[in-house]
């Protein structure tokens, strides 16, 4: 393949500071069009994209439809809004495109088996966007789990609690994103803890969430800014701000999950990751395995950083088009990904535990 023309779908924050700028790295990608529905908006961006890069001018289009029908696209970032991504997936898949889609898949179980039978169907790359699997700390831990080194992991902790970090724009807006923390946050917290600890199936799951804070504004701390206007200052608020969740899975083991956008803690932000095996434990904050070595307790730290997330998962997705090799965070697992969250939402609604 020579370069691989790329679209994207949903010119905001995620696709400005990540997709777009990890593109532009590369030589054998040539960023030929934007897709959005603010296009006086992204009109401006896309000249300024070419004043600052030196490349072509992205093309913008207000559909996806029109973006396909005038240019040869091999392959699409799709960063809208949640509650968008499962038709634009689907319009890819249709017109033959590969898909690399933002967390979550999409909002609902119905769109997500809706999605996994499409791909199933074709021979197209369906990757979503879990981009803390591709940190390069990460992947040394999944080395020591998948090695054995921490036996039978039954335990798990896992947590991103903003103390206040209410994004703006359409986040809070659930008709839009489809949920507050647990959709925003609760997606990366998840999957990582699910990825790491062996993919198990679900079994039971119990879920909490509440709107207890709100849209509390307090000085001198950043937040996520969507870059439409819509709902920028938060007018609409429909979504929880804290999240949680007790999960079982078939293999015995238990996740416990917390997130939150704005919470009184004197955590904040990053995202912590505790689990507990036979053998040993490990950890993101700090980054290390604790272990039994010679009869005495060790800790081996793991001094590699997280590195560049979104270069390397932009490089996995772009390695996936050209060899046609399966991604690391498939369509099928971002489905059982969707299939929990609707879960926990469902059991913290109805105030009761949920069985497969």
């Amino acid at each position: 393949m020579r370069k691989v023309r790329v679209g994207i779908v949903g010119l905001g924050a995620i696709a400005t500071i990540a997709h777009l700028k990890s593109y532009a790295k590369r030589d054998d990608v040539e960023i030929v069009a934007f897709v959005d529905t603010e296009t006086d908006r992204v009109q401006e961006a896309s000249v300024q994209f070419g004043r600052e890069t030196g490349r072509p001018v992205p093309k913008v289009y207000g559909s996806f439809e029109d973006m396909v029908q005038s240019h040869t696209i091999n392959a699409v970032s799709i960063c809208t809004p949640n509650t968008a991504h499962a038709g634009y997936v689907l319009q890819a898949l249709q017109y033959g495109v590969d898909v690399l889609v933002e967390k979550p898949l999409c909002t609902t179980l119905s769109e997500a088996d809706e999605i996994y039978d499409m791909t199933a169907a074709t021979d197209r790359v369906v990757m979503v966007g879990m981009s803390h699997r591709y940190r390069t700390d990460v992947q040394v831990m999944k080395r020591f789990i998948d090695n054995g080194d921490l036996g039978d992991v039954y335990y798990g902790k896992v947590r991103i609690l903003r103390r206040r970090g209410v994004p703006k724009g359409w986040f809070t807006n659930e008709a839009v994103s489809g949920g507050g923390p647990l959709m925003d946050l609760g997606v990366h917290a998840l999957d990582l803890a699910w990825w790491l600890t062996g993919m198990h199936k679900i079994q039971s799951v119990s879920g909490m969430m509440t709107k207890a804070i709100g849209a509390d504004r307090v000085d001198y701390l950043h937040t996520w800014e969507a870059l439409s206007k819509q709902n920028a200052n938060n007018e609409i608020f429909t979504t929880e701000d804290f999240a949680a969740a007790f999960l079982r899975f078939d293999n015995g083991s238990v996740l416990q999950m917390e997130v939150a956008w704005a919470v009184n803690s004197p955590e904040d932000g990053g995202l912590k990751l505790e689990l507990f095996g036979t053998r040993g434990g490990i950890s993101t904050d700090p980054a290390q395995v604790v272990t039994v070595d010679q009869g005495a307790l060790a800790t081996t730290p793991i001094n590699v950083g997280m590195g560049s997330l979104y270069d390397q998962e932009i490089d996995h997705f772009l390695t996936c088009v050209k060899t046609r090799c399966k991604p690391v965070s498939d369509v099928s697992q971002g489905r059982e990904i969707v299939r929990m969250l609707n879960m926990i939402a469902t059991s913290a609604k109805e105030w009761r535990e949920v069985r497969v």
